[in-house]
């Protein structure tokens, strides 16, 4: 009940005027559905009474009756009905909204398909609570009340020998409801299972194919299918039978009132009229008991949505409250303090050593340095050694302990989180491209109608797009696909880094982004990169040595802790490992480069001098 309250509170009751005339319209549907019956009974009786004129007076109420019920119950759906779509509406975006909020642990758990199930069937399923469901419930309780109640003024007797039958039904369909319960829940957790099969054979279908996985791929979507079909089957045979049983009811009780009602009228105590009547009683008694069965399917799928719903908007961010305004700044960017800082991965983090279990070892640990306002700071080390942690950290896609990073002196877990994140720029390792333009894609911050074309275009020229865009069919308007698929990997790293570019940022986060780009970029790149991070604090992860030799200090991470820092000259002075050896072996590499690339010496041109 508490949480009925709350939604009532929150999405429905400020539709309480359009709940309330619907109710009039619909009560109004009924008190002419029951008129008809009584017009019928006095239109019978004034035949018997050969009272021809009266007969025809009333026949023609039947058809105005008829016509008023077209009108007046097309008006109360519409009322009840209009509002399921504007809650479904606020809704969705509620849980949007909430969903943006969440930390990257909360993804980490929930499941892709789960979520987008319980944006798109859920939110669906609750519409039909408020709309269809809201108005069959005063339906069925106000044909229910009415309908009996004229039938108990016309013969008491004849009615309770129709009730009986009625009873069963109901017993019946109490049995029925409470199958429907544990199918309906069963089925909305098998369409997030479905949901996620679809999601993950879509985004790795190059891989399946490659690796001639797609049977296997294939044959677990065909179980999670194959799961919800046994479910939808059992509704369905619940649902068939439902009709036969109150059609069956509906005739038993028809026979009752022919007989009894029959006999009745022989014996002088029954009139014809009223056994007409009584005969479109048990008709509309027995629809709305199957409306009953309808109505009681709508609000069970909409309950179970509506809690499956306020779980994701309940959930807590299980961040401290962080309200407080960015600090000044002293210089250019902000200054960084790092003391302490161990993390390890929550369970189920499939980012995390080791892979979905919780790391044996933290991701970090012990980690404790400074980064002067406006200084370049490189990061260094083998893959698990937690350089990409430590960026997620400082840009807040994981809350790290409190009291481990500050910014200008103020505890980061303390800053407004949205503030913080505007005045960052990070480009992680996995490129991620929206399927929009490449031009919105790289303004991506900007809002509406505010977009800057020319630094669009200087950051595409920083980011070395620019012979990248003479081949594209419509340059920066090109869309590029779902997460970018049209481009290559190195394309998307640019393109993100471009994204980076056209920011205005006082903290600058690059992880690895150059990893998928060839020497001669890589140069043009490096020379950007220092470039516009002037005048910013600057993080820059990469396990190339070129990319960081220019940094004003480099960082080296070993397994979790951090074991040297340093200028790229103190390093190798140092013999710090594994710096000098990942740096042997890089300019090792570099000479075979140049040595497969240079012609020989006899289709050289000639030196002159």
């Amino acid at each position: 009940m508490g949480i009925i309250q709350r939604f009532w509170r929150h999405y429905c009751a400020r539709h309480l005027r359009s709940y309330l005339l619907g109710f009039a319209f619909l009560a109004a549907t009924t008190l002419l559905t029951v008129g008809i019956p009584v017009f019928v009974e006095w239109a019978v009786d004034a035949m018997e009474a050969r009272a021809a004129d009266e007969a025809i007076g009333w026949a023609i109420a039947i058809l105005v009756a008829g016509l008023a019920i077209m009108v007046v119950r097309t008006l109360s759906r519409i009322l009840f009905f209009n509002p399921g779509r504007v809650v479904e509406y606020q809704l969705k975006s509620d849980l949007f909204e909430h969903l943006t909020t969440m930390p990257r642990r909360y993804f980490d758990r929930m499941r892709p398909g789960e979520i987008i199930s319980r944006g798109t069937n859920d939110a669906s399923s609750v519409r039909a609570l408020v709309g269809f469901g809201s108005l069959q419930i005063f339906n069925v309780v106000l044909t229910l009340i009415f309908t009996v109640g004229q039938m108990l003024i016309s013969d008491a007797l004849l009615t309770l020998l129709c009730i009986l039958p009625l009873g069963v039904a109901a017993w019946i369909l109490n049995l029925a409801i409470r199958r429907m319960f544990i199918l309906i829940r069963r089925s909305q957790q098998q369409i997030a299972t479905l949901s996620d099969r679809i999601l993950e054979t879509y985004n790795g279908v190059t891989v399946l194919n490659a690796f001639n996985a797609m049977p296997g791929a294939t044959e677990r979507f065909d179980r999670a299918n194959e799961d919800l079909l046994a479910s939808a089957m059992g509704l369905v045979t619940i649902q068939s039978w439902l009709l036969p049983i109150v059609t069956v009811v509906g005739s038993v009780c028809l026979v009752i009132v022919l007989y009894a009602g029959g006999t009745m009228v022989v014996d002088h105590g029954l009139s014809k009229g009223e056994l007409a009547a009584f005969t479109i009683y048990i008709r509309n008694v027995a629809g709305a008991l199957l409306g009953l069965g309808w109505m009681l399917n709508a609000v069970q799928r909409g309950w179970i949505s509506l809690g499956r719903m306020y779980e994701v908007i309940d959930a807590e961010t299980g961040r401290p409250p962080c309200d407080a305004p960015l600090p000044e700044r002293a210089g250019a960017g902000y200054a960084l303090r790092v003391r302490d800082l161990t993390f390890r991965h929550p369970e189920g983090d499939p980012s995390a050593p080791g892979g979905s279990q919780t790391a044996a070892r933290p991701a970090l640990e012990d980690v404790s340095f400074d980064i002067a306002s406006g200084e370049v700071v490189g990061v260094f080390g083998l893959t698990g050694s937690g350089k990409s942690t430590l960026l997620d950290l400082v840009a807040r896609v994981y809350d790290p302990p409190p009291g481990t990073i500050e910014v200008a002196g103020v505890p980061l877990e303390s800053i407004d989180i949205r503030a913080w994140w505007g005045s960052l720029a990070y480009v992680p390792q996995d490129a991620f491209l929206f399927s929009q333009s490449l031009r919105d894609n790289i303004a991506l911050a900007a809002p509406a109608g505010e977009r800057d074309d020319e630094r669009v275009a200087a950051a595409a020229t920083d980011a070395a797009l620019t012979d990248d865009l003479a081949a594209l069919s419509h340059g920066l308007d090109t869309v590029v696909g779902e997460r970018g698929i049209t481009l290559s990997g190195g394309q998307r790293q640019r393109s993100a880094l471009a994204r980076a570019f056209y920011r205005r940022f006082e903290v600058l986060l690059l992880d690895d982004v150059l990893s998928a780009v060839d020497h001669a970029t890589e140069r043009r790149l490096i020379d950007a990169i220092y470039r516009r991070a002037a005048g910013a604090t600057a993080l820059v992860v990469s396990h190339r040595i070129s990319v960081l030799r220019r940094a004003h200090r480099i960082l080296v991470l070993d397994r979790g802790r951090l074991v040297a820092s340093g200028t790229h000259e103190e390093l190798l002075a140092r013999g710090v490992e594994p710096y000098c050896r990942v740096h042997k072996l890089q300019q090792a590499r570099d000479r075979d480069r140049a040595a497969a690339t240079t012609p020989p010496l006899t289709e050289r041109e000639p030196t002159v001098g």
